[in-house]
């Protein structure tokens, strides 16, 4: 099996240990560009942007990295519905021509009510993946049709769409999606080249994996599927144990009670709370919850020596996984460390890929054909 790896910029901010205002690094380019740099230098093939209220815009932050580097991929997580499909998908396109196909699209759904309604946003959960649904097919139509067409949704209607430049990447860029529920489920069932998984049990992702692979063939398409994982690697195990304990031990019970509070209308997320309360926060060998009891969104680590974190990693491969979006704190650090003592390991597989199918784009859509 091929294998990816991406790495994550922490857009509101970084720290190395959370609750002590010393170790904290404030947002900015400065953090921006340094951790797509170390990222780029270690290995790593591409590097998720995230959507958050507390973060600094996704699309913005992913082109002034663009700029700063030469070859890792911005992966820019947007949410549909703010901006009309047909000029997100202008966007995008732009975007992927000028970099020389250098973007991939994170589309989020979800979302605490209170954050969306802060954005204007008062679409019920299954409403807003109609919206999701519906955008997509304007925005795949407008990539890949070279005529004008009319479109009349239930959420979005034009005429004569014409959208210029067509993307560099064929027929689009690679399209991250994720979520738990039933209606996620569906989305990415017909719309993902990739279904991002937050971190769980290898066990419990095979089944999830065997359940999207049989919806997916139900759409007459093909899944290639990720895991969204925190890292935490020292040279030794008892070294990245205290680190990873180190990381949350002064948080605070306020920040702990606000992580607790969010998350409504997400399985995902619930699911991510669940895992925060297992003892110990030891959810599996060398899979630790603890991070998910101070940050929402994907709350798993693997923690370990590089030999562990390597076969923790082959466990998901094994499972049906070839992206791994990864983080760890501080994220310039962790992504050294990680191409130090990790990404070696997995040079052979690597070095295959290039050989055998060259760019990520080839490889994406040599197993999906384009659905809309």
């Amino acid at each position: 099996m091929t294998v990816e790896f991406g790495w994550f910029i922490p857009t509101w901010g970084d720290t190395a240990a959370f609750g002590v205002p010393e170790a904290e690094i404030p947002p900015g380019m400065d953090l921006f560009a340094g951790v797509a740099q170390s990222a780029e230098n270690a290995g790593f093939e591409y590097i998720l942007v995230p959507v958050q209220t507390n973060c600094w815009d996704a699309y913005i932050t992913c082109a002034m990295v663009a700029a700063k580097t030469e070859k890792i991929v911005p992966l820019v997580a947007a949410r549909p519905g703010f901006i009309a499909p047909t000029v997100l998908a202008k966007m995008l396109s732009t975007f992927d021509q000028l970099t020389g196909g250098r973007v991939r699209v994170n589309l989020i759904a979800g979302g605490t009510s209170s954050e969306l309604e802060a954005d204007g946003s008062f679409y019920g959960h299954d409403e807003r993946y109609e919206l999701f649904d519906e955008s997509l097919d304007v925005m795949k139509r407008a990539w890949t049709e070279d005529e004008p067409f009319d479109f009349a949704g239930k959420y979005f209607k034009a005429n004569q769409i014409v959208v210029k430049p067509k993307p560099y990447q064929k027929p689009f860029p690679p399209i991250y999606l994720g979520g738990l529920s039933e209606a996620a489920k569906k989305l990415c069932a017909r719309h993902a080249d990739v279904h991002l998984f937050w971190g769980d049990t290898p066990d419990k992702i095979a089944e999830r994996v065997e359940e999207m692979n049989e919806r997916a063939a139900r759409e007459g398409r093909s899944l290639r599927y990720g895991m969204r994982l925190h890292v935490i690697v020292r040279e030794t195990e008892d070294e990245a144990w205290a680190a990873a304990r180190a990381l949350i031990a002064n948080a605070t019970p306020k920040l702990q009670q606000e992580r607790a509070a969010l998350g409504d209308q997400s399985e995902a997320n619930d699911r991510m709370k669940e895992l925060a309360k297992v003892e110990n926060h030891m959810i599996d060998e060398h899979l630790w919850s603890g991070i998910a009891t101070v940050r929402e969104g994907a709350g798993v680590a693997i923690v370990g020596n590089p030999e562990q974190v390597a076969a923790t990693i082959r466990r998901f491969m094994a499972a049906g996984c070839s992206s791994f979006c990864l983080s760890g704190y501080p994220h310039a650090a962790e992504a050294e460390r990680f191409g130090k003592l990790v990404m070696p390991l997995f040079a052979e597989d690597l070095a295959e890929q290039e050989l055998s199918v060259g760019s990520d784009a080839d490889f994406v859509r040599e197993v999906q054909p384009v659905k809309c």
